[in-house]
């Protein structure tokens, strides 16, 4: 770790150490302020055990107090690539977030953390004062759908007939937007990041590449889903649907969305207005004109 070497080497002899040992007494001065010792204590773990995630930890707890937001993100983030669900990463982002005024994603890393870790009252007590906080503040204007890329206009991203619900969010888990509109579809697009993250580290481990397409089959529906390792967009659909034709439905939401975030050039694909149970293979959906409003289920 040259970076906490550079800003933390105390100098003087050097006697052995573990890594549980130096991360103990590193925890130790961090509490009592002495950051500099600390840091040298995290760098020397560091050196022995270099994707200690404790250590990381503990690398980005010394930024963030040293007022270096960058670099604490930057650690808070390496412990969030190697786990997930870390739910201190997670809080150490929501406070830097908070702190450069940016209340939506303190809120929504907050409701990470809590989803994997309800009982956390540290990630309780600050959602609750953001909460306040976003209550309190005077109404945002609101920007036109029309001319706003990072928010696709899903009214013309129709569902097939058939269709349960639509979630088009980023791979981190931060939703897009959904059709329906539903309550919980924050918890559903963080859900589907985590599936996600899952298979993809599962396939890559098997030397069979990143994942590109899913169908998942929740007890309730089968969700179709496509993703680039940047962008998901996730259909559901009955059970009963034929796997190829879900598969289509859901190629061509994921034409239409790239195209009403700007990301593809030419004329959108526009996705079919139904999906009628076992279509065969062959056909187009066709049918009823409007689609069943639902509950999105949180996968």
């Amino acid at each position: 770790m040259p970076l906490l070497r550079r800003l933390w080497w105390a100098g003087g002899g050097r006697d052995p150490i573990s890594v549980p040992g130096a991360l103990r007494r590193a925890e130790e001065r961090r509490r009592e302020g002495r950051y500099a010792e600390a840091g040298e204590l995290v760098a020397r773990a560091l050196e022995l055990d270099p994707d200690n995630l404790h250590a990381h930890l503990l690398a980005a707890y010394l930024h963030a107090a040293r007022r270096a937001p960058e670099r604490a993100k930057a650690e808070f983030q390496w412990v969030l690539n190697h786990d997930a669900t870390h739910a201190r990463a997670l809080l150490g982002l929501a406070r830097i977030a908070l702190e450069e005024g940016d209340a939506n994603a303190c809120h929504d890393l907050l409701r990470r953390a809590l989803r994997f870790y309800p009982d956390f009252p540290e990630a309780t007590a600050l959602l609750a004062a953001v909460r306040t906080r976003r209550a309190e503040a005077p109404p945002a204007p609101h920007p036109s759908a029309a001319h706003s890329p990072a928010h696709p206009r899903v009214d013309r991203l129709h569902l097939p007939g058939t269709g349960r619900a639509l979630i088009i969010a980023r791979a981190d888990g931060g939703l897009i937007a959904s059709q329906p509109v539903a309550e919980d579809a924050k918890d559903v697009a963080e859900a589907l990041a985590h599936m996600l993250h899952l298979a993809t580290g599962a396939l890559e481990r098997a030397g069979l590449g990143p994942l590109h397409r899913a169908i998942v089959d929740d007890g309730h529906d089968a969700v179709f889903t496509r993703t680039d390792g940047e962008l998901v967009v996730s259909l559901a659909l009955p059970r009963a649907t034929d796997p190829t034709q879900g598969l289509l439905d859901v190629n061509r939401l994921w034409s239409a969305t790239l195209h009403e975030l700007g990301l593809a050039g030419g004329t959108p694909a526009i996705a079919p207005p139904a999906t009628p149970v076992n279509t065969p293979v062959a056909s187009d959906s066709t049918g009823a004109p409007h689609a069943p409003q639902a509950r999105a289920r949180a996968r």
